[in-house]
Protein backbone atom coordinates (compact mmCIF):
# COMPACT_ATOMS: atom_id res chain seq x y z
CA UNK A 1 0.00 0.00 0.00
CA UNK A 2 2.95 2.38 0.83
CA UNK A 3 4.79 1.75 -2.54
CA UNK A 4 1.51 2.13 -4.47
CA UNK A 5 0.81 5.64 -2.50
CA UNK A 6 4.43 6.54 -2.99
CA UNK A 7 4.14 5.96 -6.92
CA UNK A 8 0.85 8.11 -7.12
CA UNK A 9 2.80 10.74 -5.62
CA UNK A 10 5.36 10.88 -8.14
CA UNK A 11 2.95 10.46 -11.15
CA UNK A 12 1.11 13.75 -9.68
CA UNK A 13 4.23 15.23 -9.06
CA UNK A 14 5.42 14.26 -13.10
CA UNK A 15 2.17 15.56 -13.88
CA UNK A 16 2.99 19.05 -13.01
CA UNK A 17 6.62 19.11 -13.79
CA UNK A 18 5.86 18.63 -17.33
CA UNK A 19 3.20 21.29 -17.38
CA UNK A 20 5.92 23.64 -15.79
CA UNK A 21 8.59 22.36 -18.17
CA UNK A 22 5.98 23.12 -21.81
CA UNK A 23 6.10 26.62 -20.73
CA UNK A 24 9.38 27.33 -21.67
CA UNK A 25 9.59 25.14 -24.29
CA UNK A 26 12.97 27.29 -25.68
CA UNK A 27 15.05 26.14 -22.24
CA UNK A 28 18.11 23.95 -23.36
CA UNK A 29 17.81 20.97 -21.07
CA UNK A 30 21.25 19.65 -19.89
CA UNK A 31 21.39 16.56 -18.63
CA UNK A 32 23.63 14.90 -16.53
CA UNK A 33 24.30 11.26 -15.45
CA UNK A 34 27.57 8.75 -14.06
CA UNK A 35 29.11 7.05 -11.04
CA UNK A 36 31.08 10.35 -9.94
CA UNK A 37 31.10 13.81 -10.43
CA UNK A 38 27.66 14.89 -11.37
CA UNK A 39 26.99 17.53 -8.74
CA UNK A 40 30.75 18.98 -9.74
CA UNK A 41 30.19 18.72 -13.41
CA UNK A 42 26.93 20.53 -12.98
CA UNK A 43 28.30 23.10 -10.75
CA UNK A 44 31.39 23.79 -13.45
CA UNK A 45 29.31 24.05 -16.14
CA UNK A 46 26.53 26.59 -14.65
CA UNK A 47 29.80 28.73 -13.61
CA UNK A 48 30.38 28.75 -17.15
CA UNK A 49 26.82 28.89 -18.92
CA UNK A 50 25.40 31.20 -16.09
CA UNK A 51 28.01 33.99 -16.92
CA UNK A 52 26.24 35.02 -20.23
CA UNK A 53 23.06 33.10 -20.01
CA UNK A 54 19.81 32.93 -17.06
CA UNK A 55 20.44 29.72 -16.17
CA UNK A 56 18.29 27.12 -13.69
CA UNK A 57 20.13 23.88 -12.15
CA UNK A 58 19.02 21.42 -9.96
CA UNK A 59 21.61 22.05 -7.40
CA UNK A 60 19.58 19.77 -4.72
CA UNK A 61 17.54 17.41 -6.47
CA UNK A 62 18.55 14.16 -8.95
CA UNK A 63 15.97 11.87 -8.07
CA UNK A 64 12.21 10.63 -9.34
CA UNK A 65 11.38 12.79 -6.58
CA UNK A 66 14.02 15.51 -6.52
CA UNK A 67 13.86 16.28 -10.24
CA UNK A 68 9.83 17.64 -10.48
CA UNK A 69 10.12 19.23 -7.25
CA UNK A 70 12.96 21.02 -8.55
CA UNK A 71 11.05 22.03 -12.23
CA UNK A 72 8.27 23.32 -9.95
CA UNK A 73 10.41 25.73 -7.93
CA UNK A 74 9.82 23.68 -4.81
CA UNK A 75 11.95 22.14 -2.21
CA UNK A 76 10.87 19.59 0.77
CA UNK A 77 11.82 20.68 4.61
CA UNK A 78 11.54 17.49 6.96
CA UNK A 79 9.98 14.55 4.74
CA UNK A 80 7.06 14.46 6.85
CA UNK A 81 3.64 13.28 5.90
CA UNK A 82 2.69 17.39 6.50
CA UNK A 83 6.05 18.32 4.11
CA UNK A 84 4.40 16.29 1.19
CA UNK A 85 1.11 16.93 1.80
CA UNK A 86 2.53 20.66 1.69
CA UNK A 87 4.30 20.18 -1.98
CA UNK A 88 1.30 18.40 -3.19
CA UNK A 89 -1.07 21.18 -2.69
CA UNK A 90 1.54 23.90 -4.08
CA UNK A 91 2.53 21.95 -7.22
CA UNK A 92 -0.90 22.74 -9.33
CA UNK A 93 -0.35 26.19 -7.73
CA UNK A 94 3.13 26.81 -8.49
CA UNK A 95 2.31 25.96 -12.51
CA UNK A 96 -0.20 28.89 -12.26
CA UNK A 97 1.98 31.28 -10.63
CA UNK A 98 5.52 30.22 -11.30
CA UNK A 99 6.80 31.45 -14.57
CA UNK A 100 10.37 31.42 -14.95
CA UNK A 101 12.04 32.10 -18.10
CA UNK A 102 15.52 30.55 -18.46
CA UNK A 103 17.97 29.96 -21.75
CA UNK A 104 19.32 26.60 -19.97
CA UNK A 105 18.53 23.86 -17.31
CA UNK A 106 21.15 22.02 -15.84
CA UNK A 107 19.93 18.46 -13.58
CA UNK A 108 21.58 16.16 -12.37
CA UNK A 109 20.20 12.43 -13.71
CA UNK A 110 21.00 9.73 -10.91
CA UNK A 111 19.81 6.22 -10.65
CA UNK A 112 19.73 3.76 -8.24
CA UNK A 113 18.01 0.80 -9.55
CA UNK A 114 17.37 -0.79 -13.05
CA UNK A 115 13.55 -1.16 -12.04
CA UNK A 116 11.21 2.03 -11.97
CA UNK A 117 11.28 4.78 -10.63
CA UNK A 118 14.64 4.77 -9.79
CA UNK A 119 15.59 4.30 -13.08
CA UNK A 120 17.15 6.22 -15.67
CA UNK A 121 13.45 5.37 -17.99
CA UNK A 122 11.42 6.92 -15.12
CA UNK A 123 13.35 9.65 -15.14
CA UNK A 124 13.50 9.98 -18.63
CA UNK A 125 9.75 10.29 -19.12
CA UNK A 126 9.71 13.44 -16.37
CA UNK A 127 12.25 15.03 -18.52
CA UNK A 128 13.92 15.04 -22.47
CA UNK A 129 17.08 16.21 -22.41
CA UNK A 130 19.08 18.34 -25.68
CA UNK A 131 22.00 17.61 -24.10
CA UNK A 132 23.03 14.45 -22.77
CA UNK A 133 26.40 13.92 -20.46
CA UNK A 134 27.86 10.77 -19.32
CA UNK A 135 30.46 10.70 -16.85
CA UNK A 136 31.37 7.06 -15.92
CA UNK A 137 30.06 3.88 -14.78
CA UNK A 138 31.03 2.25 -11.43
CA UNK A 139 29.46 0.42 -8.68
CA UNK A 140 28.05 2.70 -7.02
CA UNK A 141 24.39 1.26 -6.10
CA UNK A 142 25.82 -2.11 -7.17
CA UNK A 143 23.48 -4.07 -5.16
CA UNK A 144 20.47 -2.97 -7.06
CA UNK A 145 22.05 -4.89 -10.13
CA UNK A 146 22.70 -7.84 -8.44
CA UNK A 147 19.95 -9.64 -9.79
CA UNK A 148 20.71 -9.13 -13.22
CA UNK A 149 24.43 -11.14 -13.42
CA UNK A 150 24.81 -14.50 -12.80
CA UNK A 151 28.37 -14.90 -13.14
CA UNK A 152 30.04 -16.30 -9.94
CA UNK A 153 33.75 -15.16 -10.00
CA UNK A 154 34.53 -12.00 -8.23
CA UNK A 155 36.07 -9.92 -11.00
CA UNK A 156 34.06 -10.89 -13.94
CA UNK A 157 31.20 -10.50 -11.87
CA UNK A 158 32.08 -7.05 -10.78
CA UNK A 159 33.02 -6.16 -14.97
CA UNK A 160 29.78 -7.12 -15.61
CA UNK A 161 27.44 -5.21 -13.01
CA UNK A 162 29.66 -2.10 -14.43
CA UNK A 163 28.42 -3.05 -17.83
CA UNK A 164 24.52 -3.15 -16.56
CA UNK A 165 25.28 0.14 -14.47
CA UNK A 166 26.42 1.88 -17.63
CA UNK A 167 23.45 0.18 -19.55
CA UNK A 168 20.63 1.85 -17.63
CA UNK A 169 22.64 5.41 -17.33
CA UNK A 170 23.08 5.39 -21.15
CA UNK A 171 19.80 4.99 -21.89
CA UNK A 172 20.24 9.48 -21.32
CA UNK A 173 22.82 8.99 -24.61
CA UNK A 174 20.59 6.41 -26.87
CA UNK A 175 17.04 8.46 -26.20
CA UNK A 176 18.47 11.75 -27.97
CA UNK A 177 17.65 12.10 -30.96
CA UNK A 178 20.25 13.70 -33.93
CA UNK A 179 19.36 16.84 -33.32
CA UNK A 180 20.95 17.01 -29.87
CA UNK A 181 24.48 16.27 -28.62
CA UNK A 182 26.24 13.29 -26.51
CA UNK A 183 29.08 14.07 -24.25
CA UNK A 184 31.20 10.41 -23.65
CA UNK A 185 34.06 10.31 -21.38
CA UNK A 186 36.18 8.08 -23.63
CA UNK A 187 38.25 6.83 -20.62
CA UNK A 188 35.15 4.57 -19.67
CA UNK A 189 35.32 1.28 -21.94
CA UNK A 190 31.50 1.74 -21.36
CA UNK A 191 30.68 4.99 -21.87
CA UNK A 192 32.95 4.98 -24.82
CA UNK A 193 30.97 2.37 -26.41
CA UNK A 194 27.80 4.36 -26.83
CA UNK A 195 29.62 6.69 -29.50
CA UNK A 196 28.91 3.90 -31.93
CA UNK A 197 25.23 3.23 -30.69
CA UNK A 198 23.84 6.70 -29.91
CA UNK A 199 22.59 8.51 -33.18
CA UNK A 200 23.47 11.75 -31.61
CA UNK A 201 26.28 13.70 -32.45
CA UNK A 202 29.16 13.48 -29.95
CA UNK A 203 31.88 15.49 -28.26
CA UNK A 204 34.21 13.41 -26.55
CA UNK A 205 36.40 13.93 -23.40
CA UNK A 206 39.14 11.85 -21.43
CA UNK A 207 42.97 11.49 -21.47
CA UNK A 208 42.97 10.14 -24.98
CA UNK A 209 44.51 11.69 -27.84
CA UNK A 210 41.26 11.09 -30.15
CA UNK A 211 39.40 13.36 -27.52
CA UNK A 212 37.86 16.48 -28.64
CA UNK A 213 38.95 18.20 -25.00
CA UNK A 214 41.63 15.85 -23.83
CA UNK A 215 43.54 16.13 -20.32
CA UNK A 216 47.06 16.13 -20.70
CA UNK A 217 48.41 16.46 -17.16
CA UNK A 218 47.13 17.41 -13.61
CA UNK A 219 48.76 18.50 -10.76
CA UNK A 220 48.56 19.73 -7.53
CA UNK A 221 50.40 21.97 -6.08
CA UNK A 222 50.75 22.53 -2.13
CA UNK A 223 52.69 25.65 0.12
CA UNK A 224 51.93 26.69 2.90
CA UNK A 225 48.48 24.90 3.88
CA UNK A 226 47.16 26.42 0.30
CA UNK A 227 46.18 24.03 -1.72
CA UNK A 228 45.38 24.04 -5.55
CA UNK A 229 45.06 21.71 -8.39
CA UNK A 230 46.11 22.58 -11.86
CA UNK A 231 44.22 20.88 -15.23
CA UNK A 232 45.72 21.08 -18.55
CA UNK A 233 43.63 20.43 -21.55
CA UNK A 234 43.98 20.22 -25.20
CA UNK A 235 41.48 21.16 -27.81
CA UNK A 236 40.92 20.02 -31.10
CA UNK A 237 38.20 19.31 -33.94
CA UNK A 238 36.38 22.86 -32.63
CA UNK A 239 36.10 26.33 -33.63
CA UNK A 240 39.04 27.17 -31.46
CA UNK A 241 41.74 26.32 -34.54
CA UNK A 242 42.86 22.47 -35.28
CA UNK A 243 44.60 22.07 -31.36
CA UNK A 244 44.80 24.65 -28.56
CA UNK A 245 46.10 24.27 -25.34
CA UNK A 246 43.77 25.59 -22.06
CA UNK A 247 45.03 25.50 -18.61
CA UNK A 248 42.70 25.57 -15.17
CA UNK A 249 44.24 26.33 -11.96
CA UNK A 250 41.16 26.08 -9.07
CA UNK A 251 42.36 27.17 -5.75
CA UNK A 252 41.34 25.12 -2.03
CA UNK A 253 40.02 21.87 -3.28
CA UNK A 254 42.53 18.91 -4.11
CA UNK A 255 40.51 17.14 -7.04
CA UNK A 256 40.88 13.67 -8.17
CA UNK A 257 41.63 13.17 -11.99
CA UNK A 258 37.43 12.89 -12.41
CA UNK A 259 36.65 16.39 -12.11
CA UNK A 260 38.68 17.00 -14.97
CA UNK A 261 36.24 15.62 -16.80
CA UNK A 262 33.80 17.90 -15.12
CA UNK A 263 35.84 20.90 -16.83
CA UNK A 264 36.24 19.54 -19.62
CA UNK A 265 32.58 19.24 -20.19
CA UNK A 266 31.99 23.02 -19.09
CA UNK A 267 34.88 24.04 -22.21
CA UNK A 268 33.23 21.88 -24.67
CA UNK A 269 29.61 23.06 -24.12
CA UNK A 270 30.52 26.75 -22.87
CA UNK A 271 32.66 27.02 -26.60
CA UNK A 272 29.05 25.37 -27.94
CA UNK A 273 27.56 28.20 -26.54
CA UNK A 274 29.91 30.57 -28.00
CA UNK A 275 32.27 31.83 -25.34
CA UNK A 276 36.08 32.34 -25.76
CA UNK A 277 38.44 29.99 -24.26
CA UNK A 278 39.14 33.13 -21.87
CA UNK A 279 36.08 33.83 -20.57
CA UNK A 280 35.67 30.18 -20.01
CA UNK A 281 38.36 29.99 -17.95
CA UNK A 282 37.50 33.14 -15.97
CA UNK A 283 34.36 31.95 -15.16
CA UNK A 284 35.87 28.37 -14.02
CA UNK A 285 38.97 30.02 -11.84
CA UNK A 286 36.87 32.96 -10.19
CA UNK A 287 32.76 31.43 -10.13
CA UNK A 288 33.38 27.58 -9.46
CA UNK A 289 31.85 26.27 -6.30
CA UNK A 290 32.16 23.07 -5.76
CA UNK A 291 29.44 21.04 -3.45
CA UNK A 292 30.97 21.00 0.25
CA UNK A 293 32.44 17.42 0.90
CA UNK A 294 34.01 17.44 -2.57
CA UNK A 295 37.84 17.38 -1.78
CA UNK A 296 38.21 20.86 -0.35
CA UNK A 297 40.67 22.10 1.75
CA UNK A 298 40.15 22.85 5.16
CA UNK A 299 42.58 24.08 7.63
CA UNK A 300 43.26 21.72 10.94
CA UNK A 301 44.35 21.50 14.41
CA UNK A 302 48.05 22.42 14.70
CA UNK A 303 48.78 23.61 10.97
CA UNK A 304 47.31 20.70 9.20
CA UNK A 305 45.45 20.38 6.28
CA UNK A 306 42.33 18.33 6.26
CA UNK A 307 41.24 17.36 2.68
CA UNK A 308 37.30 17.03 3.32
CA UNK A 309 35.71 14.54 0.56
CA UNK A 310 33.30 13.56 3.04
CA UNK A 311 30.05 13.64 0.98
CA UNK A 312 30.20 10.25 -0.26
CA UNK A 313 32.43 7.26 -1.02
CA UNK A 314 32.47 7.82 -4.88
CA UNK A 315 36.22 7.81 -6.56
CA UNK A 316 37.59 6.91 -3.23
CA UNK A 317 40.46 5.01 -5.03
CA UNK A 318 41.37 7.99 -7.30
CA UNK A 319 41.54 10.33 -4.23
CA UNK A 320 44.33 7.65 -2.55
CA UNK A 321 46.11 7.42 -5.63
CA UNK A 322 46.42 11.19 -5.89
CA UNK A 323 47.54 12.03 -2.65
CA UNK A 324 50.29 9.00 -2.88
CA UNK A 325 51.79 10.72 -5.38
CA UNK A 326 52.13 14.15 -4.06
CA UNK A 327 55.65 14.65 -4.04
CA UNK A 328 57.54 16.79 -1.16
CA UNK A 329 54.66 16.64 1.31
CA UNK A 330 56.45 17.62 4.90
CA UNK A 331 54.50 16.31 7.49
CA UNK A 332 52.93 12.41 7.38
CA UNK A 333 49.89 11.58 5.13
CA UNK A 334 46.74 10.26 6.95
CA UNK A 335 43.47 9.08 6.13
CA UNK A 336 39.91 8.65 7.90
CA UNK A 337 38.08 6.43 5.33
CA UNK A 338 34.90 5.26 6.01
CA UNK A 339 32.88 2.14 4.96
CA UNK A 340 31.93 2.03 0.93
CA UNK A 341 28.22 1.16 0.77
CA UNK A 342 25.88 -0.46 -1.05
CA UNK A 343 28.26 -1.99 -3.42
CA UNK A 344 26.29 -5.48 -2.84
CA UNK A 345 28.46 -8.58 -3.44
CA UNK A 346 31.23 -6.54 -4.27
CA UNK A 347 31.56 -4.86 -0.99
CA UNK A 348 34.66 -7.69 0.31
CA UNK A 349 36.53 -6.68 -2.81
CA UNK A 350 36.17 -2.93 -3.16
CA UNK A 351 37.73 -2.69 0.55
CA UNK A 352 40.06 -5.06 0.21
CA UNK A 353 40.92 -2.77 -2.82
CA UNK A 354 41.01 0.18 -0.72
CA UNK A 355 42.99 -0.95 2.22
CA UNK A 356 45.98 -2.38 0.20
CA UNK A 357 46.26 1.05 -1.32
CA UNK A 358 45.85 2.84 1.73
CA UNK A 359 48.61 0.98 3.23
CA UNK A 360 51.13 1.89 0.55
CA UNK A 361 50.35 5.88 0.49
CA UNK A 362 49.19 6.70 4.53
CA UNK A 363 51.59 6.51 7.04
CA UNK A 364 48.50 5.92 9.09
CA UNK A 365 45.12 5.26 8.67
CA UNK A 366 41.62 5.60 10.45
CA UNK A 367 38.64 3.50 9.44
CA UNK A 368 34.93 3.68 10.45
CA UNK A 369 32.30 1.44 10.05
CA UNK A 370 31.40 -2.23 9.78
CA UNK A 371 32.19 -2.95 6.02
CA UNK A 372 35.98 -1.31 6.76
CA UNK A 373 36.41 -3.20 9.96
CA UNK A 374 35.62 -6.74 8.22
CA UNK A 375 36.71 -6.03 4.85
CA UNK A 376 39.88 -3.50 5.50
CA UNK A 377 41.26 -3.79 9.02
CA UNK A 378 43.01 -6.82 8.47
CA UNK A 379 44.60 -6.19 5.98
CA UNK A 380 45.70 -2.87 7.40
CA UNK A 381 46.47 -4.34 10.69
CA UNK A 382 49.17 -6.71 8.62
CA UNK A 383 50.90 -3.80 6.44
CA UNK A 384 50.36 -0.93 8.88
CA UNK A 385 51.34 -2.42 12.59
CA UNK A 386 50.07 -0.44 15.03
CA UNK A 387 49.67 2.43 12.72
CA UNK A 388 45.68 1.61 12.05
CA UNK A 389 42.70 2.39 14.24
CA UNK A 390 39.08 1.21 13.88
CA UNK A 391 36.76 3.33 15.38
CA UNK A 392 32.48 2.80 16.11
CA UNK A 393 31.36 6.48 14.82
CA UNK A 394 32.74 9.69 13.85
CA UNK A 395 33.40 11.31 16.50
CA UNK A 396 35.11 9.20 18.22
CA UNK A 397 37.37 9.01 15.89
CA UNK A 398 37.06 13.01 15.28
CA UNK A 399 38.22 13.29 18.87
CA UNK A 400 41.14 10.92 18.93
CA UNK A 401 42.83 12.57 15.63
CA UNK A 402 42.27 16.21 16.69
CA UNK A 403 44.70 14.65 19.46
CA UNK A 404 47.16 12.98 17.25
CA UNK A 405 47.42 15.84 14.12
CA UNK A 406 50.64 17.78 14.48
CA UNK A 407 52.38 20.60 11.74
CA UNK A 408 52.30 19.97 7.98
CA UNK A 409 50.09 16.52 8.08
CA UNK A 410 47.51 16.22 5.17
CA UNK A 411 44.35 13.79 6.30
CA UNK A 412 42.07 12.52 3.05
CA UNK A 413 38.64 12.14 4.50
CA UNK A 414 36.25 10.15 2.57
CA UNK A 415 33.56 7.70 3.52
CA UNK A 416 29.72 7.05 2.55
CA UNK A 417 27.06 9.21 3.91
CA UNK A 418 24.81 6.84 5.10
CA UNK A 419 25.04 6.32 9.07
CA UNK A 420 28.79 7.35 8.72
CA UNK A 421 28.53 11.62 8.56
CA UNK A 422 32.66 11.52 8.53
CA UNK A 423 32.00 15.53 8.23
CA UNK A 424 31.15 15.33 12.18
CA UNK A 425 34.63 13.78 12.53
CA UNK A 426 35.99 17.13 10.26
CA UNK A 427 33.89 19.26 12.53
CA UNK A 428 36.11 18.20 15.28
CA UNK A 429 39.40 18.28 13.50
CA UNK A 430 38.97 21.58 11.65
CA UNK A 431 40.66 24.57 13.60
CA UNK A 432 37.35 26.34 13.69
CA UNK A 433 34.86 24.37 14.13
CA UNK A 434 32.68 27.72 14.41
CA UNK A 435 32.87 28.00 10.46
CA UNK A 436 31.08 23.99 10.32
CA UNK A 437 27.71 25.57 8.68
CA UNK A 438 29.72 27.37 6.16
CA UNK A 439 32.45 24.73 4.98
CA UNK A 440 31.47 21.30 5.73
CA UNK A 441 28.23 19.23 3.84
CA UNK A 442 25.09 17.81 5.77
CA UNK A 443 24.73 20.62 8.60
CA UNK A 444 21.32 21.81 8.19
CA UNK A 445 18.87 21.65 10.66
CA UNK A 446 17.61 18.62 9.42
CA UNK A 447 20.54 17.01 8.81
CA UNK A 448 21.76 17.60 12.42
CA UNK A 449 18.77 16.13 14.11
CA UNK A 450 18.74 12.72 12.01
CA UNK A 451 22.27 12.28 13.06
CA UNK A 452 21.19 13.05 16.49
CA UNK A 453 18.57 10.44 15.92
CA UNK A 454 21.14 8.06 14.71
CA UNK A 455 23.37 8.49 17.62
CA UNK A 456 21.04 7.43 20.28
CA UNK A 457 20.31 4.06 18.99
Amino acid sequence: MKQKLALLVLYYLRFFAKLQLHKNKKMQIIGITGSAGKSSTRDALYSVLQSKFKVKASFKANSESGIPLDILGLEMRSYSVFDWLRVLILAPIKVLSYWPNFDYYIVEMGIDSPLPPKNMSFLLSIIKPQTGILLNAGLNHGFAFDHLVKEKDPKIRRQRITQEIAKEKGKLILSLPKTSLALLNFDDKNVKALAKQTIAPIYSFGSQADCNCQLLDQEIILKNQQVKTRFIFQLKDLQVGEKHKLEIEINNFLLAKHYGYSLAVSILLGLRANLSLSEIKAALEKKLSLPKGRASAIQGKNHSTIIDSSYNASSMKDLIEMIGQIQNQQGRKLALLGDLRELGEQSPLVHQEIANLASKYFDQVFLVGQEMKRYALPILQKNLKNRVSHFDNSLEAGKQIATLLRKNDLILVKGSQNTIFLEEAVKIMMQEPAKARQLLCRQSTWWLNLKRQAATK
